[in-house]
């Protein structure tokens, strides 16, 4: 009996050794006709050299780019004389042909046209042979296929399956129970210090492997065991003795001084301050420490103690009287939320605040301090882009920096951050240079760009500002970040507070080169009219001259993330690019007659651009007007109009000249004659012979019908001369 119960827990061992096993090591992705597939029964699989993956199914032939499914049969009339769409076996020949089985037969699919072919006789002898020879899934139980980036595609009994590798960049920080880091530091004697907010805890770590040293109690003491310490922290400072300043919200200001047995002595202040919401600490070169507060800005004289009244009690807690001051001049009535300080190495003390950015001189007295702040302008362009700071930076080439709760970050490009007016150039996500608006901290690297934590990405700067996005595809997992500045751990990892704890991760994994994807034309469509999806190898596009409207669209080949990828056009090689986000289709209208260069180009997964351009040359013929000859004709016809209109008018201006010439001669004749006759029987003079025109016959005889009528004009004579 026992040998049976033996055998059975041994049988039951290895099925479940055999079920862990088959089952997929990553994420899996399950596509089916909701998805876009023709048919949920599919038998083969492929991928081209363009990455196009090819499925085989029961309902056609179909084309995946990465973002749809598109589905391919034969047409009537087209001459294939296949019967029906039951694929059941596909193969890329090296040639760029799809040997396809249908039930039975054989077909050519040409991957340049997308158009079907019966097979020649000798086609038809080797198609058996290609299907075997070319193959390209592999068979365990149902086939699967292995693309370029390493996800598997596995035909499961209802469409496919992608199985994405786990390939985690990151390692989490254990903190239980999950809560929001509000704090990062590592001290001088390198132990990393997480601060969480929900709970109220401390966690200290060994900084060089992030091994858990213990939890500090509020009795000053480091436990092994889950232990709050009751305040949430949200800054912290060392000072050269070896003291340790905690700043919490809504706690105030802890003075932690360690023993030699390894415990703290703790002293708290809490009425003393403007305000009990502790969120900075910065020391200056007097001697003083300033505390950044949400009731304005204050600082303590001598931070070591030396100003200081301090005693302990019978439990060892440390009970200090501590004198702090806030400088006469700071204008705490229109900046009292502060949330972060810099101390310039010229001596000048900025605050970032919630009504903008402050900047002062330090002075050895600080009530000789001035203030001036600095806002967002409506009528200024080069003002701050937000009045709400959330952190100011400093790059190793000296710039600074200051982050903003919902405009991005700004550069201070003054040479003097004493200026009346101090201009910023701006990041934003408007202007392309940012992902996102929201910015918790900003974080100098060193390689001279910067790392900017938004509220679910990291954005990483070179020197020059090309971006390298981290985000969720990225990290394979959905962090939401917190506003605790990033510390640097392991000598050359990056320790990052989150909304639910923590997380390290190693340089060369930010800045490790992600996936180049191949970029592809999938579909052109000219003049509103029906897609042709056999563009990808097409270089050139002649348009009719009553063509005048194109769309083509197109895809970065990513099976993995392909939704983080963005594109950007232009019409010319030397025209600027035109960014289009996501989108994945160009749409031209009106097209002047030319030929245009089209370029579309992308990034890869993590924002960077690629030197993957695909260009297409568009042709738009003219119609004969818009062609040389027809212009040509044009310029002709509006010059003989023009000689024409100019002919008639010198023609018309002549015979008027000569008319009014001939009249004056025979009006003076008629005046000498009745100057020179008797009163009676007078007889009008013959009109002088001139030369034979129509128009002046018809001047004549009107003016020897009408010579008696003393009310004619010349008017009437024009209208009858016209007549």
């Amino acid at each position: 009996m026992k040998l049976y119960r033996n055998i059975l827990i041994g049988l039951l061992m290895v099925w479940n050794c055999a079920t862990a096993l088959s089952q997929p090591q990553g994420t899996v992705v399950h596509y089916d006709e909701a998805d876009g597939l023709p048919h949920g029964h599919v038998t083969q699989l492929l991928q081209d050299s363009l990455g196009f993956l090819w499925f085989a199914t029961w309902n056609g032939l179909c084309r995946y780019d990465g973002y749809e499914f598109q589905t391919f049969k034969p047409q009537m009339g087209d001459g294939c004389h296949m019967t029906t769409d039951r694929y059941r076996d596909i193969a890329l020949r090296p040639d760029g042909q799809m040997v396809c089985r249908v039930d039975e037969d054989c077909y050519l699919f040409d991957t340049r046209t997308y158009r079907f072919r019966d097979l020649t006789a000798e086609e038809a002898q080797s198609a058996t042979d290609d299907l075997k020879l070319y193959r390209q899934s592999r068979i365990e139980g149902h086939f699967t296929l292995t693309d370029r980036q390493g996800n598997d595609w596995k035909i499961s009994g209802n469409g496919i399956d992608k199985i994405m590798p786990r390939n985690p960049v990151s390692e989490r920080i254990d903190i239980s129970p999950e809560a929001e880091v509000k704090c990062l530091f590592t001290d001088g004697q390198q132990r990393c210090w997480i601060c969480t907010k929900d709970d109220e805890a401390i966690r200290l770590y060994r900084a060089e492997d992030m091994k858990m040293l213990g939890y500090l109690g509020r009795d000053g003491r480091l436990h092994d065991s889950y232990t709050r310490f009751g305040a949430a922290v949200y800054c912290m400072y060392q000072s050269a003795d070896g003291t340790i300043w905690l700043g919490s919200k809504p706690g105030g200001l802890f003075r932690l001084t360690e023993t030699a047995a390894g415990q703290f002595r703790i002293g708290h202040f809490l009425n003393e301050l403007p305000n009990p919401s502790v969120y900075n600490l910065l020391p200056d070169r007097y001697g003083r420490l300033w505390i950044a507060t949400f009731g304005g800005l204050c600082y303590l004289e001598g931070a070591d103690g030396t100003d200081s009244d301090k005693a302990f009690g019978t439990d060892g807690t440390q009970t200090v009287t501590l004198r702090f001051r806030t400088p006469l001049h700071y204008p705490k009535d229109i900046a009292q939320r502060v949330r972060y300080l810099q101390i310039t190495p010229d001596g000048l003390l900025l605050a970032a605040t919630t009504e903008g950015l402050m900047v002062s001189e330090l002075q050895a007295d600080a009530d000789l301090m001035q203030f001036r702040l600095h806002q967002r302008e409506a009528n200024r362009a080069e003002s701050l882009s937000c009045s709400a700071i959330m952190d100011i930076a400093q790059d190793t080439r000296g710039n600074y920096y200051v982050s903003t709760e919902s405009g991005g970050f700004d550069r201070i490009d003054n040479t003097s951050l004493l200026d009346s007016q101090l201009c910023f150039t701006h990041h934003r996500a408007e202007n392309h240079r940012l992902p996102n608006d929201v910015v918790l901290s900003i974080t100098a690297l060193p390689d001279g760009g910067m790392m900017v934590v938004g509220s679910h990405l990291i954005t990483l700067l070179d020197s020059i500002g090309t971006q390298h996005v981290l985000d969720a595809g990225y990290f394979q997992t959905g962090y939401r970040f917190s506003d605790a500045h990033p510390q640097r751990v392991k000598g050359n990892s990056w320790l990052l507070g989150l909304q639910d704890g923590a997380f390290c991760i190693a340089d060369t994994q930010m800045h490790r080169q992600a996936y180049s994807p191949q970029l592809v034309l999938t579909g052109i469509s000219v003049q509103g009219g029906a897609e042709n999806p056999a563009v990808a190898y097409t270089d050139t596009l002649i348009l009719a001259p009553t063509e005048r409207s194109v769309t083509v669209r197109f895809a970065a080949i990513d099976h993995t993330s392909a939704d983080r990828i963005g594109y950007a056009f232009r019409l010319q090689p030397d025209a600027p690019w035109t960014l289009i986000g996501q989108n994945r289709s160009v749409v031209l209208l009106d097209l002047e007659p030319d030929t245009y260069r089209l370029q579309i180009r992308s990034t890869d997964a993590d924002g960077q651009w690629q030197d993957n351009t695909r260009t297409l040359t568009i042709v738009v013929q003219p119609t004969f007007w818009e062609s040389v000859w027809g212009r040509l004709l044009i310029v002709l016809l509006c010059l003989g109009t023009l000689s024409g209109i100019a002919y008639t008018y010198l023609y018309i201006r002549r015979m008027q000249r000569k008319h009014r010439e001939t009249l004056e001669a025979y009006l003076a004749l008629l005046e000498t004659q009745k100057e020179d006759a008797p009163e009676t029987d007078v007889q009008p003079a013959p009109a002088p012979q001139l030369e034979y025109d129509p128009m002046l016959k018809r001047v004549m005889a009107f003016i020897e019908e009408n010579i008696s009528n003393e009310d004619v004009s010349v008017g009437d004579m024009a209208d009858a001369a016209a007549t």
